[in-house]
């Protein structure tokens, strides 16, 4: 199959080289406001693509069968719709949307023309961090209170710079899918708080988040870019559960060699690869970002509690996977 990669950002590399290795995906386009970002990845990974603006430019001079989205989050809906409706498969970065509305119409959307529509969940398909949730629920018992910190280090702000609570929505989310594989019930209540601390750097925030849910466990998660690498997490969180009679942590090993034979691929080629293989299945493909929607509806949660400064109610998530 044809793709054409929507955002020559950053993350872009990293969605190049796992495509490039997999090789049954051949890249025809590129697609960036900034063409020099475009050309520059182009360069650097030997490609010869169409290079473009939009994506209507970009169809005029390739082909394409899929769309992969690497747009800044508040633009996640309006393009992935956009490919959609011309008849493209997309496999997009997280978050899928930044409401449960809008990611409940992109479902469904792709249910009806028989699209597939991935979307990255790579620290919550983690296998460390899946078989730390394997220990929590087979030696405890709900409810639960879990604590996480993500507190990371950026070489630079990037399209956070001009985001809109940038932590909440490109570094909690990930959090979101994490928590989900620790507490089954349904979420009811949340409250969230971001604070820019410019203080340290234009793109330095943190965030705080605290989720109730229906089987009385509790979620508090504190997240942040910081400046000083030494007060670093790992990306995947230091995360504790305590029940009663139990008590556990988790935290990935510093000095884990994350590209030794022995850990596999990473967690973000696994989720690409996951992606592709979807494309290429026999019969109706699936949709798996209706099993992102719980996330979204944390998400939806935590915007609308940062805006209003107040504990708000979890929307409902519906059924979207048949």
């Amino acid at each position: 199959m044809k793709a054409a990669i929507i955002g020559c950002g950053a993350i872009a590399s990293r969605w190049v080289r796992s495509l490039l290795a997999d090789g049954r995906i051949e890249i025809t386009a590129l697609i960036d406001p900034d063409q020099q970002a475009a050309q520059a990845l182009a360069d650097r990974y030997g490609l010869s693509p169409a290079l473009a603006t939009t994506l209507p430019e970009a169809l005029a001079q390739a082909e394409a069968d899929v769309v992969v989205n690497l747009t800044p989050p508040e633009l996640h809906y309006p393009v992935t719709r956009s490919a959609l409706a011309q008849g493209l498969h997309v496999l997009t970065e997280k978050p899928l949307a930044l409401n449960l509305p809008d990611a409940l119409d992109l479902v469904h959307l792709a249910k009806e023309r028989g699209l597939l529509l991935a979307v990255m969940h790579n620290r919550g398909a983690d296998p460390d961090f899946l078989a730390f949730a394997d220990t929590v629920r087979s030696g405890g018992h709900a409810p639960f209170a879990v604590t996480a910190d993500t507190l990371v280090t950026l070489p630079g702000p990037g399209f956070r710079a001009g985001q809109h609570l940038p932590v909440t929505t490109d570094l909690a989310v990930h959090a979101f899918d994490q928590v989900r594989a620790l507490i089954t019930a349904p979420p009811t209540e949340l409250t969230c708080t971001e604070t820019a601390t410019g203080f340290l750097a234009a793109h330095s925030a943190i965030a705080t988040i605290t989720v109730h849910f229906a089987d009385g466990s509790l979620f508090t998660y504190r997240g942040g870019y910081i400046v000083d690498p030494a007060l670093r997490t790992d990306a995947n969180g230091d995360w504790r559960v305590e029940g009663r009679g139990f008590a556990t942590r988790w935290a990935p090993d510093p000095h884990r060699q994350r590209n030794a034979p022995e850990a596999g691929p990473p967690a973000y080629q696994r989720g690409i690869t996951a992606m592709v293989d979807a494309l290429h299945q026999d019969g109706l493909l699936p949709v798996p970002a209706a099993d992102n929607l719980a996330s979204i509806a944390l998400l939806d949660a935590s915007l609308a509690s940062a805006a209003n400064r107040r504990p708000v109610a979890v929307p409902e998530v519906p059924d979207a996977r048949r």
